[in-house]
């Protein structure tokens, strides 16, 4: 009986040091929870936003990895999604144009409205929603996941356009083109890449010093005044204009062409193109490397040397009514 007794305070005190062992053992996965974080640049692992305010407080450094919308949103802004957030130990930002049920099935999507937004953090995802605007790429492993970019999309190299995504769902309505090299300005001369016109007002405007490389036609203009598009202006380090008479679709397909109607038009940047469409009157080239690519010259080509006549080039889709001659 004796015996008995000590071999069951012997099981019992086996029990209790295994029941020891599994105790310890289930204290470090707590552990390993409580030191994860998805956010590790920020507190915040989201942030939400329904008007200005949060909006831009969401894409600075103060805001965090996602950034998620709850009503369609409109500014004047000129946006910047800075760098320096990771989710999960990794590089990466995302833009949520949408909500969802608790099985992620989308129930609502949303329109964030601006001139302009420019991506910085690698690993930038713009899912779902529409983005009205040029959207300008300055960081590798740019992913455009079921929404739509109703403008330009842009990068800085060519080698951050080779890095980005774009599913078969996602939709781009302007140019996908690159501009510059990664962190300088594609246009040396302005801070804008391209300038939409649709006015004269804005006409004036695109053409002059305060324009663009690109100007970029929304309708038919006419105007009384003598047009200068004046020179000053690079496009990848290169002196280059173009007068973009046209609209195309994401394929580069054109969708539409315009007129623009003028006394005439002096050319004084060098590598001028006048793409598409139709200018009415006459152009006056003062600059060599002018091109004519698929468009209509309702008037007289003239040029100022015979220089700039033999450096121009004038496709086999392009037409000038008028005489071709040097002044």
């Amino acid at each position: 009986m004796a015996k008995w007794n000590k071999l069951l305070l012997i099981t019992a005190s086996m029990g209790l040091l295994a029941a020891c062992d599994n105790a310890a053992e289930t204290e470090e996965p707590a552990e390993e929870v409580e030191e994860t974080e998805a956010e590790v640049t920020t507190g915040a692992t989201q942030v939400r936003v329904n008007d200005e305010d949060t909006l831009l407080e969401g894409l600075s450094s103060d805001g965090a990895w996602i950034v998620i919308f709850e009503d369609d949103i409109t500014t004047d802004e000129d946006l910047v999604m800075v760098e320096g957030f990771e989710n999960k130990g990794e590089t990466e930002r995302k833009l949520a144009l949408y909500a969802q049920d608790a099985d992620r099935n989308v129930t609502e999507t949303f329109t964030l409205t601006a001139p302009s937004i420019t991506i910085q953090n690698e690993n930038t995802r713009l899912q779902n929603g529409t983005f009205v605007g040029d959207v300008y790429v300055e960081a590798n492993g740019f992913k455009l996941v079921g929404g739509t970019i109703d403008g330009d999309l842009i990068f800085a190299s060519e080698e951050l356009q080779e890095s980005a995504e774009i599913d078969d769902d996602a939709t781009v309505t302007g140019e996908i083109r690159v501009e510059g090299e990664e962190g300088e300005t594609a246009d040396v001369t302005t801070g804008a890449t391209q300038v939409q016109v649709s006015d004269e007002a804005s006409l004036l405007e695109g053409l002059s010093s305060n324009g663009a490389w690109i100007v970029m036609f929304e309708d038919d203009i006419t105007t009384d005044e003598d047009l200068v598009m004046v020179d000053g202006f690079e496009n990848k380090g290169e002196s280059e204009r173009k007068l973009a008479l046209y609209q195309q679709d994401a394929d580069r397909n054109l969708t539409a062409s315009f007129t623009l109607t003028a006394p005439s038009i002096a050319l004084q940047n060098e590598n001028t193109r006048l793409q598409n469409g139709t200018f009415v009157g006459d152009v006056y080239v003062e600059a060599n490397g002018f091109k004519l690519v698929g468009g209509t010259i309702d008037g007289d080509l003239i040029f100022a040397s015979e220089e700039f006549e033999a450096s121009s080039e004038i496709d086999e889709n392009s037409e000038v009514t008028g005489d071709i001659r040097v002044d």
